[in-house]
């Protein structure tokens, strides 16, 4: 039997201003259709599905529309809510759907009973904060994994079926590290970090929260988000997570989401990103500058690529900055030095006296209403 592994769907997101709606619709549309030629029957979603805990009329219209899809297709469907999403507003119509072999879990304290399918024991943790989890057992947990150790050992796996946990964490390695996915990025050292460790029970963990498709352990697993979302994600591919259950025994590949319109990162001289580079044109554009400013770029680049999304300037001796320096020499910049330094990151050129200024006497001005 064979299960398809997706997160963070993020519906509704905007980009730029670009709504993805179309793109979200698109890619909703054909993992269906995936699923149908590849003969999955089980499709795990492990959190984020809206952008924001207020999704718009038609995020929700989308994502209803798909559940529809999923129903009519005979799929199985195992959701959780992540720290995106609203619970009341993704978990509202669970009891009606869930006849339709449509499970969405919003509650913690429920996700240690199984949901039983084919064999298999599904149990769905959505996100929940720190405090929550405290209020809802009367406890005072002080980490985050503290509380998760807890929840799971309330659950009773029963070992002649294949257990599989789905959950929207900040799960580490084993060495304590974990692969960047850029609007996702975590900070390593807060009490919101779970050790793989915790899940080593069960036979597969479907993770979402991370924007990187990667393995975390032998039985844990990041599905990525199936687009993308900001421009670090750009540098790799995005991917369906395929686990392959055969008895007791589990094995995952991934194979590449065709996206309805794909993103480019361009890095070259103005005049080279205008002239060349024709095959990207209808591509989501991030293009990055390597010589000096140009009057009107933007509008010049959306001349060449209509659905660039940003431009911004590199300086050579920019290039190879060390940022653990930067952070510790801070305190020996004055604060219009340090302006300066980021106006020329980000312009390519220092202040203007009259800028200079200007930057000045706001200074002023602040430190005199602080006072």
């Amino acid at each position: 039997m064979k299960i398809l592994h997706i997160a963070d769907l993020h519906l509704g997101k905007k980009i730029q201003g670009y709504s993805l709606l179309v793109d979200q619709k698109y890619f909703l549309e054909n993992t269906i259709k995936y699923m149908k030629n590849h003969d999955i029957s089980h499709l795990i979603i492990a959190g984020d599905i809206y952008d924001i805990s207020s999704p718009s009329g038609e995020a929700i219209n989308l994502f209803s529309d798909f559940l529809g899809m999923l129903k009519e297709s005979g799929i199985k469907a195992f959701i959780i809510s992540g720290n995106h999403d609203s619970n009341d507003r993704l978990g509202y119509a669970s009891n009606l759907i869930k006849d339709s072999n449509i499970y969405i879990n919003t509650s913690i304290k429920s996700g240690i009973n199984p949901i039983s399918a084919d064999g298999i024991n599904y149990y769905l943790l959505p996100y929940a904060n720190l405090s929550e989890i405290n209020s809802i057992y009367d406890k005072e947990f002080k980490t985050y994994e503290d509380a998760l150790k807890y929840i799971i050992s309330l659950i009773k796996l029963d070992k002649s079926k294949v257990n599989i946990c789905v959950s929207h964490n900040l799960v580490l390695s084993s060495s304590n590290s974990i692969l960047f996915g850029g609007s996702e990025e975590p900070i390593i050292g807060t009490i919101q970090n779970i050790s793989s460790s915790v899940f080593k029970d069960f036979n597969y963990v479907a993770l979402g929260h991370i924007h990187k498709p990667q393995k975390v352990a032998t039985n844990i697993y990041y599905s990525g988000s199936p687009l993308t979302y900001h421009i670090d994600e750009a540098k790799y591919e995005k991917t369906y997570t395929i686990i392959d259950v055969e008895g007791s025994n589990i094995s995952v590949k991934t194979d590449k989401i065709k996206p309805y319109r794909e993103v480019i990162e361009i890095t070259d001289t103005f005049d080279n990103i205008i002239n060349n580079y024709n095959e990207y044109k209808n591509y989501y554009v991030y293009a990055t500058i390597t010589d000096n400013e140009v009057e009107n770029a933007m509008a010049k680049l959306k001349n060449k690529y209509p659905y660039a999304l940003s431009l911004r300037y590199l300086k050579d001796d920019n290039s190879n900055i060390d940022i653990t320096k930067k952070i510790e020499d801070i305190e020996s910049i004055s604060i219009d030095e340090l302006f300066n330094k980021l106006f020329n990151m980000q312009k390519g050129k220092d202040l203007s006296d009259y800028q200079k200024n200007i930057v000045l006497n706001l200074l002023k001005e602040s430190e005199e209403d602080e006072a």
